[in-house]
């Protein structure tokens, strides 16, 4: 550990000769890095610093708790047993590695997404629509294989491609309609948004970080492959326990970056004095800090152009025991309908229980009603699909992460001229302040394994720039 004691009396030494003395005086707090979210990518840059013991740092959080975009939720059985579903982020593949690292360092447990069974979904595609999907997946594979990983705006098509949604490069091509429909659904499980509301650049970059569109559909082995036991939010629980840091649960309203120092100040009032700064959100929240000296007008047209999806409200039902596993039915279903777009079985290894992840649609008329009448029309919908004991639910619970306060949706399906414009902002650190978030990842950008992996990266960016500027 470095001299914090000395370093801390220089950056007040700075600081002191550049403010004026009642902002001076304001200070109450004084640290190397400030970290902004703890989300799952925030916690993660916490963890390696505090792995590294280099630098000192604090964690700012504007929600009342940690997880970000993760987040336990509780179904209580007859028995008043609680029953862990994810109200947010929940599964994770076999490639997502530090992923699958932390839960085993943290000691946490996976388990295989229940599938045994029949999925009910619309009938299977006749040969020449099969084909012509099949045909689909091998050309967004190929295009999307073309993008360079780090920066897929420098693609030679990527402005055009990014012109024009989804939908219009699919009928520019000639698709048809039956292959649209199916792909239009396909996205849907994966971004929460239709392919008229997505830039087509957008998708391929989506499909190149993850690696193939197969792995953003699929459950085995592909992206929706396994569960934590404990709910995805234990990991920042855990994380918080063993980071060497103080957390705040205060909202940051501004930054000041003065170059040999940064001041961040909370909405209680509270100034910390810091070197650097890691801010780890979705970018569409940055619009909420004011920055001196403010972002450039390139960021700012990246915040301001980020879309946040609408998307579906996440609930999930307990009943006495997995009935539909009785009929030879895996829980699975994607047939879009009035209530809900899709159904999967969560049920945790070796409950009595039976529990169903359903993703009740975002509509106006759904979220106009109460959640006691959501509850009603699901479970009819249900009963059509699993038979009359859909009707027979022990608990339900619900998350709409448009309500969710400092959020602002799950996903981020860009529409057109936003990536191949202004992607290259988002990891561009601005003075002494640095980014990340699952949205800035590289590979899996929109899954935890990218915000995982995005807080380490900027964590690293921190400690490198403060190595090749020491105080002492």
């Amino acid at each position: 550990m470095k001299n914090v004691d000395q370093s801390y009396q220089q950056l007040n030494e700075h600081a002191q000769a550049h403010l004026n003395k009642p902002l001076f005086d304001s200070i109450s707090e004084v640290t190397d890095i400030v970290i902004v979210g703890a989300g799952l990518s925030g916690l993660a840059a916490a963890k390696q610093l505090s792995d590294n013991n280099e630098y000192q740092f604090k964690v700012y959080e504007a929600k009342s708790r940690v997880g970000g975009r993760t987040i336990n939720q509780a179904l209580k059985d007859n028995r008043e047993n609680e029953h862990i579903v994810d109200g947010g982020a929940q599964w994770i593949g076999p490639t997502h590695v530090a992923m699958h690292d932390l839960i085993k360092e943290l000691r946490l447990n996976t388990f295989l997404t229940p599938q045994v069974g029949e999925s009910l979904q619309f009938d299977a595609p006749e040969p020449p629509l099969q084909q012509e999907l099949n045909a689909l997946r091998a050309q967004l594979n190929q295009l999307a294989a073309h993008l360079p990983m780090r920066a897929p705006w420098l693609a030679r098509s990527a402005k055009e491609w990014d012109e024009i949604t989804v939908l219009q490069w699919m009928q520019r091509a000639q698709f048809s309609p039956e292959a649209i429909q199916e792909l239009d659904y396909s996205v849907q499980t994966f971004l929460a948004a239709s392919i008229s509301d997505i830039s087509f650049f957008y998708l391929l970059f989506y499909i190149r970080s993850a690696g193939s569109i197969e792995q953003l559909e699929d459950l085995n082995n592909g992206a929706q492959d396994s569960l934590i036991k404990e709910g995805a939010q234990s990991i920042s629980i855990e994380l918080r326990k063993r980071i060497n840091a103080q957390l705040n649960f205060d909202a940051v309203v501004s930054v000041d970056d003065y170059d040999t120092f940064t001041l961040v100040t909370l909405q209680s009032g509270q100034v910390t004095l810091c070197q650097k700064v890691i801010f780890a959100m979705m970018p569409s929240l940055l619009k909420n800090i004011r920055f001196s000296p403010a972002l450039s007008a390139e960021k700012l047209a990246l915040i301001d152009n980020w879309n946040t999806s609408v998307g579906s409200i996440k609930a999930h039902i307990l009943f006495n025991k997995p009935f539909w596993r009785e009929q030879g039915l895996s829980g699975i279903s994607f047939l879009p309908n009035e209530a809900f777009s899709s159904t999967f079985d969560c049920t945790r290894t070796n409950s009595d229980a039976g529990a169903l992840t359903v993703f009740v649609n975002g509509s106006a008329e759904m979220r106009a009603l109460t959640i006691t009448e959501r509850r009603e029309r699901v479970l009819s919908q249900l009963s059509q699909l699993f038979g009359p004991l859909a009707l027979e639910a022990i608990d339900y619970v619900e998350m709409d992460w448009m309500s969710e306060p400092f959020q602002q949706g799950c996903e981020s399906p860009l529409n057109v001229n936003v990536l191949s414009n202004f992607g290259k902002e988002l990891r561009t650190p601005h003075g002494n302040v640095y980014f990340c978030g699952t949205e800035t990842a590289e590979v899996w950008s929109g899954y935890m394994e990218g915000a995982v992996t995005a807080g380490y990266r900027a964590a690293g960016e921190v400690e490198t720039a403060l190595n090749e500027s020491r105080v002492v």
